[in-house]
């Protein structure tokens, strides 16, 4: 009696392999240099700079007016202006009928997830570059032997301290303690934005509080990392790392650590995330391809250099 095998005399699989229809995970790093900063709208048919104004302090009145009824001279008003120009920014992908025709994935669909976690990278990414290149910076100096150094608490201290005495608003508010083991108090602090390469240098720090020490999960970011006396810590994979080198041949990390306000972000309205399908029609005679794709127009800009700072690190 004959009997059917698979790949065996007599039998033929037509397929050897099984789809799984649901998609694997992709690697998405944390978004994280966005997130301190405000984000503000160059309204449509306005030109192509947004302009912001900012009025100095007028200082105090401290001299009495005293019994003459003499009035005092006044102060003057001094603005200082901020000119944002947004720019453009776009890709797309072409996908072939053939494909969405025949492939058991359903493409498109997986195409448009991948393009806004592009288009969402890419503003990321462009915010991180301007930091890197425009805030002033700090170097670690407290633990010595290299420059930069490793960071410590009294780096974290210094750079807190820069921030207040420029009179930086905190962004994130305190946590109190609470009657559970083994958690901790946290202060209100800045955010400090960092690469994921740190994570084993922060661990490290004596008086670093990881985040499942907070009295409180909820108030913590998916991001979120710790805190080191005023500052918390965001950690991406994708965060700045130098070309340059240390003394003594170490990577330069830049920990962005940022005030309420410093930093923002200018959208064009009417463009700020625009995805684009075009359908295989207008492709061409034989209506083969279609197309999607995204397109913004944006800038982000530092507000006041005083509230943000680039703290230069190297990482065990």
């Amino acid at each position: 009696m004959a009997i059917n095998i698979v790949n065996g005399p007599g039998f033929e699989s037509p397929i050897e392999k099984a789809f799984a229809m649901k998609m694997l995970s992709t690697p998405t790093p944390n978004m994280i240099h966005n997130i301190p900063a405000i984000r503000k709208k160059m309204p449509k048919r306005s030109g192509q700079t947004l302009r912001m104004e900012r009025y100095h302090s007028l200082g105090t009145a401290k001299v009495p007016l005293g019994r003459s009824g003499a009035t005092p001279p006044g102060k003057s008003l001094q603005t200082t202006f901020v000119d944002v120009t947004p720019s453009w920014f776009g890709t797309y992908v072409e996908i072939n009928q053939q494909v969405t025709l025949t492939y058991q994935d359903p493409v498109l669909n997986n195409a448009t997830l991948r393009l806004g976690v592009c288009l969402r990278q890419t503003q990321d990414e462009l915010m991180r570059d301007l930091l890197a290149g425009a805030a002033p910076f700090i170097n670690c100096t407290a633990a010595g032997g290299d420059v930069p150094s490793i960071i410590t608490q009294s780096d974290a201290d210094e750079v807190v301290s820069l921030l207040l005495d420029n009179n930086a608003m905190m962004i994130l508010d305190s946590i109190e303690a609470q009657n559970k083991y083994d958690t901790a108090p946290i202060r209100d602090a800045f955010f400090a934005l960092c690469s994921t390469k740190l994570t084993k240098t922060l661990n490290a720090i004596p008086e670093f509080i990881n985040k499942n020490k907070y009295a409180s999960s909820s108030s913590s970011l998916r991001s979120e990392w710790g805190a080191l006396g005023n500052l918390r810590f965001l950690v991406s994979s994708i965060g700045s790392v130098e070309t340059a080198l240390s003394m003594n041949g170490k990577a330069i990390y830049n920990i962005f650590v940022v005030g309420m306000e410093a930093i923002g972000c200018v959208e064009q309205d009417g463009a700020s995330a625009r995805f684009i399908y075009r359908p295989p029609i207008y492709s061409g005679p034989l209506a083969q391809n279609s197309s999607a794709g995204f397109l913004f127009a944006e800038a982000p800009v530092i507000l006041n250099s005083t509230w943000v700072y680039r703290l230069r690190t190297t990482a065990l």
